[in-house]
């Protein structure tokens, strides 16, 4: 695969889970970092970044040199499939996805 065929980082979405997913930012990060992976990047995670779990942040990753924050929140479709009425029934929930956003500085950016 050439560097041209490869899925930009950001346009890069991990399908992370339902409700319990907002607890565990650092699979959100695995997850993201898996599939970066696949899609042909070198990842690697920055340790000790500080970061606003609570504001859905979950850690800085370097992809080949730039950068990224990976964030999640409720971003994705997922179907619920639920009997607790006793019929089933399903319906179209908002489900976590991880993604990233540059972190963007001087050093990285042409004004």
């Amino acid at each position: 695969m050439t560097m041209d065929e490869r899925t930009d980082p950001i346009q890069i979405i991990a399908r992370v889970g339902t409700s319990w997913a907002a607890d565990e930012p650092e699979r959100a990060i695995q997850v993201w970092m898996h599939l970066a992976g696949k899609a042909g990047w070198e990842v690697s995670r920055v340790e000790d970044a500080p970061v606003d779990v609570g504001a859905g942040e979950c850690g800085i990753v370097d992809v080949e040199g730039l950068p990224y924050l990976v964030r999640q929140s409720r971003r994705v479709r997922r179907t619920l499939f639920d009997d607790s009425g006793g019929k089933l029934t399903k319906r179209s929930i908002f489900g976590f996805a991880a993604w990233v956003e540059p972190v963007l500085s001087p050093d990285n950016v042409i004004p």
